[in-house]
């Protein structure tokens, strides 16, 4: 619509005759030699809206005209890629079905003086531990597991993100994923919790 000539525009030419030919470097093509009669022509590129238009030939006559086209509408934007799906989270092995007391195990650990870790089962991505303390946790934080911890025996003490309470037997402590926690031990006795962690697969099924 500025007026520039538009190179390499497809004609394409029907009526009595057919042709189709594309203009040149100034935006100008013909067709020689046709009958006389009705014809209809089309104009088509990748940059200019298709355009269609009528024109009729008389026997002993040369007809010239001047074509405007019309830039053609941009392309809208491809749609973005499909993300693709997530993987499953890995799974651990299966373990075997489990049986015991809690109250034998808490009191054959009563005179420890080490922290421990037991592990009384573990299968797929869930694992269970009896936790002997008998000082202070350092700060923990698991990124993608759930822990909770049943106190079995013993007092202490417990800091779950912005919560912090003494903790004794019979207290049920539940640490969402990414929230940093601690626990420590206070009195003679050993703390002893049952312990279990679910999100993170078993190494060795139990």
């Amino acid at each position: 619509m500025d007026g520039a000539p538009l190179p390499n525009i497809h004609v394409e030419l029907s009526g009595p005759s057919s042709d189709a030919k594309n203009t040149t470097e100034v935006g100008q093509t013909n067709f020689p030699g046709l009958q006389a009669g009705t014809y209809r022509l089309r104009f088509s590129g990748d940059s200019v809206a298709t355009f269609e238009r009528e024109v009729t030939v008389r026997a002993g006559q040369i007809q010239t005209l001047s074509i405007p086209l019309t830039r053609a509408a941009p392309r809208p934007a491809p749609p973005p890629p499909t993300p693709a799906a997530p993987r499953p989270p890995p799974i651990g092995p299966l373990g075997q079905p489990q049986l015991g007391s809690l109250t034998n195990l808490a009191e054959r650990e009563r005179n420890t003086k080490e922290r421990r870790e037991i592990l009384l089962s573990c299968s797929a991505n869930t694992r269970n531990m009896l936790v002997v303390l008998t000082d202070e946790q350092p700060q923990r934080i698991y990124e993608m597991a759930e822990s909770t911890y049943y106190v079995v025996g013993g007092q202490g003490s417990a800091k779950i993100g912005p919560l912090q309470s003494v903790i004794g037997a019979g207290s049920f402590i539940a640490v969402p994923r990414g929230t940093p926690f601690s626990l420590a031990r206070q009195g003679n006795r050993p703390l002893v919790m049952l312990w279990t962690l679910s999100g993170e697969p078993c190494e060795q099924a139990r």
